[in-house]
This record gives C-alpha cells, sequence and structure tokens, in this order.
C-alpha cells in the first residue's frame, strides 16, 4: 500500500468564496477529490495496488475565513478494470464557523462496461446572493446567506459505444437558509419564505462521452456531458421543475509543445425551481472571471478558447478568453455579453505525472479573479 502527499486544488474568487450554492458544494467535493484521487493513482504507476492518498489543505479566503481541508482517498483494483475503483472522504472547517463533509465513491463493473459514482456531503457556507438577472449581476449588491446543506448524489451509466456511456442521475437535497441580512438592500434579495427551509428530489438522463487521451491534462480528444433532472414530487421533493445542462470540450495539439482547447457550457432551468437550483454563470470554470452565482437566471452559455503552451523544464503558460451570457430561458437569450480573459502559469510538480499545478489570473466585466488548482481547468 502506498501513502501519498499532494496539495488539493481550490479556487479563490477575489473577495468571495469559491461555491456559490448547495450544488456547487456537491461539484467541488466530487470533482476536486477525484482528479486528486487520479493524480496520486498516476504518480504511483500501480494499478493493481490499493493506494491511499492523505491531503492536507490551509484555506484562507475574505468570505470563507482561514481555516484547513483534510481529505483521505483509497483507490483500488478489486476486478481488474481498465478504471479503478476511487472511495475517499473530505472535511473542512474554517474560523467563522463555516464547515464541510463530503464523502464519493466510484467504480467499474463488467471490464468498464458498468460505471457507478456517488457522493454525499453536508456542511454550513456563508454565501452571497444577488439576486435573479442581467441587473442584478450589474448592480453587484449582494445579501448574505447562512445555507445549511445535506445531499445524495448517484448515478450509474452503461456503455453503450466506445467512449460513450449512458445511464440517469438522481440528486437528493436538503437546504435550509438563513438570511444574516433581516433588511436586505433591495427586496428582490430577500429569500421567500417557502424555499428557506426546502427539499430538491431530482431524476433524470445522465450521458457521458470521454475520448480524451489525458483526463487531468489532455492534449488530444473530447469529452462530452449533458444531464436533465426533473423534480420528483413523489418521493418527497417541493419542487418540480427541470434543469438541462451540458458541456463540450475538444483538444488540438499544434506540435510539441502547444495545444488547443475550445470549451462550451450550457445550462437551462424551467418551472417551479429554488433559487439555489437556478444557472450560475461561471460555475465549473464554465468562463472564469466572474463569481459563479453573480449572475444567476434560468439559462446560462459559455464558450471559450484556451492557448497551453510548455515553455521550458516543468513550467508553462495559457491564455484564454471566452463570452457567454444569461437570460431567464433560451427563447428570452439577449445581448448583454459577459466576457473574460486572462493568462495563467503552470507548474508540473512530478516528472513521473502529467498532471500541473495551475495559477490563472482571469478578468470579466467588472470583476476580477485568481484561480489556484491542480489539473486544468477544463
Amino acid at each position: 500500500m502506498t501513502a501519498l502527499l499532494l496539495p488539493l486544488g481550490l479556487t479563490l474568487a477575489t473577495g468571495t468564496a469559491s461555491a456559490a450554492g448547495p450544488n456547487d458544494q456537491m461539484d467541488e467535493i466530487d470533482e476536486q477529490a477525484t482528479a486528486v484521487a487520479e493524480a496520486a493513482r498516476a504518480g504511483t504507476g500501480k494499478k493493481g495496488d490499493k493506494d491511499v492518498l492523505a491531503v492536507p489543505l490551509p484555506i484562507t479566503s475574505p468570505v470563507l475565513g482561514v481555516g484547513l481541508v483534510v481529505a483521505g482517498v483509497v483507490f483500488y483494483n478489486p476486478n481488474g478494470a481498465p478504471s479503478p475503483w476511487i472511495s475517499g472522504a473530505a472535511a473542512m472547517k474554517t474560523n467563522n464557523d463555516n464547515w464541510l463533509l463530503g464523502g464519493f465513491h466510484s467504480m467499474s463493473l463488467a471490464d468498464d462496461r458498468f460505471r457507478f459514482t456517488a457522493a454525499v456531503g453536508a456542511g454550513k457556507l456563508v454565501t452571497d446572493y444577488y439576486g435573479t438577472g442581467d441587473a442584478a449581476g450589474d448592480r453587484d449588491v449582494a445579501a448574505q446567506l447562512d445555507e445549511k446543506t445535506v445531499a445524495l448524489r448517484l448515478q450509474p451509466q452503461m456503455k453503450v459505444l466506445p467512449g460513450l456511456y449512458a445511464g440517469v442521475r438522481a440528486l437528493a437535497m436538503h437546504v435550509k437558509v438563513n438570511p444574516r441580512d433581516a433588511d436586505p438592500a433591495f427586496p428582490d434579495l430577500a429569500i421567500p419564505q417557502d424555499q428557506r427551509n426546502s427539499t430538491l428530489v431530482q431524476f433524470g438522463p445522465a450521458v457521458t462521452y470521454d475520448r480524451r487521451d489525458d483526463s487531468l491534462n489532455p492534449r488530444q480528444g473530447a469529452f462530452l456531458h449533458a444531464e436533465w433532472l426533473w423534480g420528483i414530487k413523489a418521493l418527497g421533493s417541493d419542487y418540480k421543475g427541470g434543469k438541462f445542462t451540458a458541456g463540450a470540450s475538444v483538444y488540438v495539439p499544434s506540435g510539441t509543445r502547444t495545444v488547443w482547447a475550445f470549451h462550451a457550457g450550457l445550462c437551462d432551468a424551467a418551472g417551479d425551481l429554488p433559487y439555489f437550483d437556478l444557472c450560475l454563470y461561471g460555475q465549473k470554470n464554465d468562463l472564469r472571471g466572474y463569481k459563479a452565482g453573480r449572475y444567476r437566471d434560468g439559462m446560462s452559455w459559455a464558450l471559450q478558447a484556451e492557448w497551453r503552451r510548455h515553455l521550458f523544464g516543468r513550467v508553462g503558460m495559457v491564455a484564454f478568453g471566452g463570452i457567454g451570457g444569461i437570460a431567464p430561458s433560451l427563447a428570452q437569450l439577449g445581448t448583454d455579453f459577459l466576457p473574460a480573459g486572462g493568462v495563467g502559469l503552470r507548474f508540473q510538480p512530478s516528472r513521473a505525472t502529467n498532471i500541473n499545478l495551475r495559477l490563472d489570473l482571469a478578468v470579466g466585466k467588472d470583476s476580477q479573479a485568481v484561480y489556484l488548482g491542480i489539473a486544468e481547468a477544463f
């Protein structure tokens, strides 16, 4: 058994916390911990042994405060499948009483014909709510919320073609919101009473296509995903609206030192949904330079391109830019675009792995952000 110690990826937006809502908290537990686990596995070069990853991470943010994240990950391969099984847990605590606990598991069966992932989380975070729509985001005035969340996400899938997996995703989430501002500056910053203690249960199809040559630092190939979830009141959901999310990334090498990466993201939330399940512009690095949640509405979209260049030794750089927007719905898409761009440095901590630490500086419309993490943004 191999014990490893690596830095866990972290995103810091200037003056803000990185997670904008309960769904983002779940994504961060799942995606960050899985990325670090894959990085550790690549470093061992062993597929049959059981490997253990220990991750202590100091964090600091004007909203989160000062604290520590501790994570433990075990990856193993009991059936000799091409994809290993990964199990882990993480905990976060900061000096202003923010905390988060989470666990996750992924496995493959029948020679990778079936895949199953699960994530569970609970926590309390202080988040900023700016309201809904372009005007609310441009106003740049937020109300602080205490959000307590318990959530579970399950996703079984089956291979239908090489690289293509289809299945379902189930999400159950209970959110209790306590506004810190009894009388917010604007009426639309007040969370409706029926959304302050509510349950969201969603179910729907989920499709994944992955033909990248490397999941953490690809040079060529494509990755696509799509999920369409609907609220199920018969299972206890307080909401019955639907939400469609999709993303596509394509990687094209240009010589031995350069890669062009392209990404598109789309979200469409319709019907009866709470404020925390609307589309958040900038979520999942769809476009860096904006705090996820400042711009939120029924629909969001983003397009971006990134030039990745190896400079010398273990050092590289990137330049990126993109554009997107939000709207009440796809049919009401307007012309209030939200552009962003920036540059970044890359450092490969180990020659044995093809994984970079990244530092990105991004500028958006009246906003700036600094990102520090492991693996590429997309």
